[in-house]
């Protein structure tokens, strides 16, 4: 609990350092502070016992053997908000009013745009990465955070392409009509992690920024979040827990690791990355207040898959 403690208080003096107030306009957006009793499915961690292992060690050691448990890590909190610095993770913040005319604010509906060319959503995200799961038998040791408001490329659909020169290769309407086969599998629980460069109904990996070409806000704003858990992994900010002997860093992404669910405005139930909004967006965003937060706001509560073996964690 002493280690689950220091993280949490860790990551938030990190993002309360960068995380500017504006106290004329604190009442713009409010909600519930993330509460980790109440918010986080807890059924979903789903512990299982699977064997034994053996992991490979340098001389002189050669070897070592333990026991193998899989379970789901609730370790990645992600908002994904259209006001700047508003934080439903924290419940509070916000610099701006969320209109097309903030210089960091979202644009949250398509008939915003002053232009076709722009008639698409835009989030801001922020990430909290601490492990919920304290004193387990494979502990995860990732802990920080990422303000998107201080990320340069996260604004400009060219900028990221810095981090991600691949993208090139799948901007054509080919491999895009290949993301429907991954949609089709993320929607009865079996993401295609052979298409890294799809996020099911969510559409496209790429760019790696807050711009989603989708007037659908539940859904853009799941794009948003699968992206910038994308982008976490490709800054080796995050390792995947599920390589049985040791936590490996995965630039390319495994999209089955993960699964999430919303907090809020409210609480849905758990699902793969980029299933279709409409499973669980009924009554989640109301106008104004959903029933723990402003509309338009979102968290995200990440669940990674762990596979590990008790002498290698």
């Amino acid at each position: 609990m002493n280690r689950l403690i220091k993280n949490f208080l860790l990551v938030s003096v990190l993002c309360f350092s960068v995380w500017p107030v504006s106290p004329a306009s604190a009442g713009i957006k409010s909600g519930d502070m993330w509460n980790p009793v109440k918010d986080i499915n807890w059924d979903d961690v789903d512990f299982k016992f699977l064997g034994i292992c053996i992991c490979p060690r340098p001389p002189p050691v050669f070897y070592e053997t333990g026991e193998i448990y899989e379970y789901w890590d609730p370790s990645l909190f992600i908002d994904t908000v259209s006001v700047a610095n508003y934080s439903p993770f924290m419940g509070t913040g916000g610099d701006a009013t969320g209109s097309i005319d903030d210089f960091l604010g979202g644009k949250n509906k398509s008939s915003d745009a002053l232009s076709i060319a722009d008639e698409s959503t835009f989030f801001q995200a922020h990430a909290f990465i601490f492990s919920m799961i304290d004193g387990s038998l494979c502990e995860n040791d990732d802990v920080g955070g990422w303000w998107t408001e201080f990320d340069a490329m996260w604004q400009n659909d060219e900028l990221a392409v810095t981090i991600t020169p691949e993208a090139g290769l799948f901007a054509n309407k080919a491999m895009q009509l290949l993301c429907m086969s991954d949609a089709a599998a993320v929607n009865v629980g079996f993401p295609l992690d052979a298409m890294p460069w799809c996020i099911g109904s969510s559409g496209s990996t790429y760019p790696v920024s807050g711009h989603v070409d989708n007037d659908n806000i539940v859904q853009a704003a799941n794009t948003a979040a699968s992206r910038l858990i994308f982008k976490l992994n490709r800054l080796f900010m995050l390792c995947d827990p599920a390589a049985i002997c040791g936590c490996e860093y995965t630039p390319i992404w495994t999209k089955s690791h993960y699964k999430m669910h919303t907090a809020r405005p409210d609480i849905r139930s758990t699902y793969p990355i980029g299933k279709a909004a409409k499973f669980y967006d009924s009554g989640l965003n109301p106008p104004f207040m959903g029933a723990k937060g402003s509309n338009d706001e979102f968290l995200w509560v990440v669940f990674r898959k762990v596979l590990c073996c008790t002498c290698c964690e």
